[in-house]
């Protein structure tokens, strides 16, 4: 083989060689997955059913929700460490809000889903060790059913005495300044991003 043809055939093997190459990298970047929001925007927002729970400064009713933005969380004082670990964060993103530059009216509630033995008294007590901003409701199991249906919540109380257990879904529902339920969002949450993302949905 002469010298010329070495060359051609060794300049065709690179440019192959380089396609190839190309190809894969673009295969291997259409693979990755897409960024996320932090927080799962409706794209139906919907309004919730009319429902009537307790606080320990009174009735907790749909238009307790009006005028501001609402982040709720369900659980129930006996859960041994998904709700403390909620709360906390949600103590915490309370406070990442707060410092936020802006004018921006958040309120904070923890529905238990328990009223057999989380009494509206109970539930401000215990939640005074995570952050006061936090309100905390409870009612009868139909209104909180109710309630928790219009948020994508579900949860079941068990009816055995001898083995009594809670399950309950875990996630933080926002509902607008007018009632409506807007987005939700997981307790895994990356705090920057998050309060970036509903930062700019309040501007």
């Amino acid at each position: 083989m002469n010298s010329t043809k070495r060359v051609f055939l060794l300049l065709s093997l690179s440019i192959t060689l380089g396609a190839t190459l190309a190809i894969v990298a673009l295969g291997l970047k259409a693979q990755q997955p897409k960024t996320q929001q932090a927080i799962e925007w409706l794209d139906n927002p919907r309004s919730l059913a009319s429902f009537s729970l307790e606080s320990e400064v009174g009735e907790f009713t749909n238009q307790s929700l009006m005028g501001h933005w609402t982040i709720v969380l369900f659980g129930f004082l006996h859960c041994p460490d998904i709700c403390p670990t909620s709360l906390a964060q949600l103590s915490r993103l309370s406070a990442a809000l707060t410092e936020n530059p802006g004018e921006h009216d958040v309120s904070f509630v923890f529905v238990s889903v328990d009223p057999g033995r989380d009494s509206v008294v109970e539930l401000s007590q215990y939640l005074q060790y995570f952050d006061a901003s936090i309100h905390g409701v409870t009612g009868s199991e139909p209104q909180l059913t109710r309630f928790a249906n219009s948020l994508g919540i579900r949860f079941e109380v068990s009816a055995n005495k001898e083995d009594y257990s809670v399950a309950h879904s875990v996630k933080f529902s926002i509902i607008d300044p007018e009632g409506v339920f807007r987005g939700r969002f997981s307790p895994d949450f990356d705090m920057p991003s998050l309060v970036r993302d509903f930062t700019t949905k309040l501007n």
